[in-house]
């Protein structure tokens, strides 16, 4: 077990917690500015926010790893851990960007579904890294990281299907090119959180 390693610093798992928060606060954003896009400026606006501070715990972090003799873990899956999270608020945050910045006013369902299941994936992670201070709970953080596989796969069907209704019903190709962009970036969105949760079970697997 982890425990083993002692002394170790104890500070990246709160860091990783604080990310999570954010990560899940930052997606919810996301969802709900779909369902509410007369208003999507006040939710460009959290979000971009939420961005930011993840930059700042992210930056904290690597600080915290240069400083830090004994980790918890290996450095390296440390270092990706925290890379990866900051990426996926940096991908929410841009694809969020992209709504006024493209005037848009209406989305399909299939898409709101994707944000929905990014949702989804968020929490899961959330959970995961919540548990990831003694690894005690290994067998819970690998249900996680399942879960979040079949979200991914869901997430999938649905590109298909709403891209599938672009290339038949969207004549304005300019609509047709947003939209497309808007599906592959949330897509990316549950992709890169699967590559965190395949972080993660790699840890689990390592130290527990």
């Amino acid at each position: 077990m982890l425990k083993r390693f002692l002394p170790r610093q104890e500070g990246f798992f709160t860091l990783f917690q604080q990310t999570g928060d954010t990560l899940v606060l930052a997606a919810t954003q996301f969802h709900i500015m779909l369902l509410d896009l007369d208003n999507q400026q006040k939710y460009v606006d959290a979000i971009a926010a939420y961005e930011e501070e993840a930059d700042k715990i992210a930056h904290t972090t690597f600080e915290l790893l240069h400083k830090t003799f004994i980790t918890p873990f290996d450095r390296n899956d440390i270092h990706q851990l925290t890379s990866k999270l900051d990426d996926i608020l940096d991908l929410i945050n841009r694809c969020a960007q992209r709504f006024p910045f493209y005037h848009l006013t209406g989305v399909p369902a299939e898409l709101i579904e994707l944000a929905e299941l990014s949702v989804h994936c968020t929490k899961l992670l959330k959970k995961a890294i919540a548990r990831l201070n003694t690894l005690k709970l290994s067998d819970e953080i690998l249900k996680f990281c399942d879960d979040l596989n079949h979200l991914e796969s869901q997430a999938h069907k649905a590109v298909i299907a709403g891209e599938k209704d672009l290339f038949l019903n969207e004549n304005d190709f300019k609509q047709f090119y947003k939209l497309k962009e808007i599906y592959s970036r949330t897509k990316l969105v549950i992709n890169q959180c699967q590559d965190v949760a395949n972080i993660i079970r790699g840890i689990v697997l390592e130290y527990s």
